[in-house]
């Protein structure tokens, strides 16, 4: 297998000829959509390179952006359609109206590289309006790999143990449906303290349960309620750490390992940040890069391209894979960030990435409640908002914590619990 040492921004594109054009937008993950899930499009502003295209949903922050600027990252190019918070997906406005960005193209006279969020029919019809190739995979692939049921059958299929379980199909308008889906919790609750229940399309939050069997029906409710056709229903094991394990497929087929990194899970269930340093043994890190490489090979047989994130939970029982996100992940953009800060200042030998919410309020207000430690291009220790496009609305923004080492992250958390009503967000 062609493995190889590269940056991350170099497994999209080293190539100076290319017009990368990204396109953060992760509605098209989502068949149905609720309140909990939002665009999240502006992620790549701090992430692009000078030379790259970001295309937004909604309406550039000025504020964020001249902040970027000043420290010398993100990008001038950019196209923002000025959609709402809900409605349709950035593809689904770029097959409307693909003119502004055929015209930024025209204009960088470079061979234009689409890399969205996830790879689904759409994606792949906006990269073809755009006479761009397309960084992904057709959506028959995106969609084998992301689904958490069909993932785990995979895995059986190549021999990698599993958390076993079983695989629900929802019938909501036939009644036996919810007395079978109780039987099957009951059932795995005689051996176990608590199940739990996940939506094999659903993520960040959505259609995942656990329960200890007084609240089956509510449970049952919500998940016919969110248009989910399959649900994994699995013992909760007693889990010390939750590593989630990062790799690229480029489109020569070369693979990448982008590294193994901690997730912060809000009671043990939905994740809220990431750390790049992950407090597992040298033997469990063996473990998981082997299965992973295991996988990502699997992968690569079969056409898939792009980021690849695989979730795992070391337990009492063993080391699992429990997830793969077959799309670009939440973190994936900071990775991205960190190589740009890095390439302007000092390494980053220690970064949290964490999802917080406070009062709305503009940037400039955020930056002065952040002070001395909000990052200014020179210090490494220091604080990096970023994905603000819901601040003024919401409060809901991210950070990552930029630090020479943990102690430093502690000191840099304690100055955030300052800042008033601060909250994880679980979206």
């Amino acid at each position: 297998m062609n493995q190889t040492f590269k940056l991350f921004r170099d497994c999209i594109s080293d190539n100076d000829n290319e017009l990368v054009i990204y396109s953060a937008d992760n509605f098209a993950q989502f068949p149905q959509r609720n309140s909990l899930v939002v665009s999240k499009s502006d992620r790549p502003l701090a992430a692009a390179t000078s030379n790259d295209l970001v295309v937004l949903r909604g309406a550039l922050d000025y504020e964020y952006h001249k902040w970027l600027r000043s420290l010398g990252l993100g990008s001038d190019l950019i196209v923002a359609y000025g959609e709402g918070a809900t409605g349709m997906s950035l593809s689904e406005l770029i097959l409307i109206n693909p003119d502004p960005i055929i015209e930024m193209i025209q204009k960088a006279g470079k061979k234009p590289l689409y890399v969205p969020w996830f790879s689904g029919i759409v994606e792949n019809e906006a990269a073809k309006i755009l006479g761009a190739e397309l960084f992904g995979a057709p959506e028959s692939e995106t969609l084998k790999y992301n689904n958490k049921a069909s993932f785990k059958n995979i895995c059986q299929q190549i021999d990698i143990p599993i958390v076993e379980g079983v695989s629900f199909e929802m019938h909501p308008k036939d009644s036996d449906n919810f007395y079978s889906m109780k039987s099957i919790i009951n059932d795995i609750l005689q051996s176990n303290d608590t199940v739990i229940i996940r939506g094999a399309l659903g993520e960040s939050g959505l259609s995942l349960f656990k329960t200890k069997g007084n609240d089956i029906a509510e449970i049952y409710r919500k998940i016919a309620v969110s248009g989910e056709e399959t649900v994994i229903i699995e013992p909760f094991l007693n889990v010390s750490s939750s590593p989630n394990d990062q790799w690229i497929i480029s489109r020569d087929g070369s693979i990448c390992h982008l590294g193994i990194r901690d997730q912060i899970c809000k009671e043990g269930l939905i994740h809220t940040g990431t750390v790049n340093k992950a407090s597992i043994s040298i033997e469990n890190t063996k473990c998981i890069k082997d299965t992973s490489l295991k996988i990502v090979t699997e992968m690569v047989k079969t056409g898939y391209v792009g980021v690849i994130g695989i979730d795992y939970i070391v337990s009492n029982i063993g080391i699992f894979p429990v997830e793969n996100n077959a799309r670009f992940n939440g973190s994936t953009y900071v990775s991205l960030i960190i190589e740009n800060i890095e390439k302007l200042s000092v390494p980053v030998p220690v970064w949290k990435f964490m999802k917080l919410k406070i009062d709305p309020c503009s940037f400039n207000v955020l930056k002065e409640k952040f002070k001395s430690d909000l990052y200014d291009g020179v210090k490494i220790n220091s604080i990096f908002p970023y994905n603000c496009e819901a601040l003024s609305d919401t409060g809901c923004f991210s950070i990552i914590l930029l630090a020479e080492n943990t102690e430093k992250i502690s000191n840099l958390e304690n100055r955030l619990k300052e800042v008033e009503n601060r909250t994880e967000v679980v979206i």
